[in-house]
């Protein structure tokens, strides 16, 4: 699915006012255990857990790399706080799309490539 500023929010009513973008050129994946993903999945909203960060392998790095699906960031900062390579940085709502296009080198398999 492509990342589309109308697409209904998971967790929210309305979307948040900031979302995670990662500049996968700066994403290491930590060596197979990225902070981001454990920190993102410690965040609970109405009982639901949110899991907005995936981790995914792409050609020619040997470690996977970070994607943020906007429809489930609640804009929380977790992830970029933990991040130790400055890899992820919070936009506003109307910018992170613009940004997204610009610093994705690939999309989940289940996602499509950004433009």
């Amino acid at each position: 699915m492509l990342q589309s500023p109308e697409t209904p929010h998971k967790f929210l009513k309305k979307p948040p006012k900031r979302l995670a973008v990662v500049d996968q050129n700066a994403c290491s994946g930590c060596a197979g255990s990225p902070s981001c993903v454990a920190f993102c999945e410690t965040v609970t909203v109405k009982n639901d857990i949110v899991d907005a960060i995936r981790v995914f392998p792409t050609e020619g790095n040997p470690f996977e790399v970070a994607y943020i699906e906007f429809e489930k960031c609640i804009g929380c900062a977790l992830c970029a706080q933990v991040c130790p390579w400055d890899a992820i940085t919070m936009y506003d709502h109307a910018d992170a799309y613009d940004v997204l296009d610009q610093v994705t080198v690939a999309a989940p398999a289940a996602a499509e490539p950004v433009a």
